[in-house]
């Protein structure tokens, strides 16, 4: 039995790289690569999600170009990008925290303790003085 790929889905795998193809291995299609020695090399299996048989179609070439190292930017640049955008957000995390914690400061001591304790569920607001008893200096006896 020959079973072959749709002649647009080889012709746009040819013009992807002249050295692709696509065999049928007995139950399912396979994306293969030419060395240029000795026997193709299979590089994409395609099936269904069940694992059952399926024509070739646009979305394997998607794959295929998602997979290619070469076209667009190297890997290095790729994990470079990424970790500089780690990075950024690390460097805005720490300035928000600056800021958050420039802000409470800039409160006087008061204010502030308050304002903890109420995040905090301490409870009663310390007062912004200290309160002192009544102690009177001299105490003066009536006498009748």
């Amino acid at each position: 039995m020959d079973v072959r790929p749709e002649r647009s889905f080889l012709r746009d795998l040819k013009n992807m790289d002249r050295r692709l193809g696509c065999k049928f291995n007995g139950q399912n299609f396979v994306v293969t690569y030419d060395r240029g020695y000795g026997e193709p090399v299979n590089i994409l299996l395609i099936k269904r999600d069940d694992n059952g048989f399926r024509q070739p179609t646009g979305r394997d070439l998607e794959i295929l170009k998602g997979g290619d190292l070469a076209q667009g930017e190297s890997m290095d640049l790729r994990l470079k990008k990424i970790a500089y955008a780690c990075y950024e957000m690390q460097e805005q995390t720490k300035k928000k925290h600056r800021e958050n914690i420039r802000d409470w400061t800039k409160d006087d001591k008061n204010y502030l303790m308050d304002k903890i304790g109420r995040i905090t569920g301490q409870g009663k607001p310390r007062p912004a003085y200290r309160p002192i008893s009544h102690k009177p200096g001299k105490r003066v006896v009536a006498t009748a």
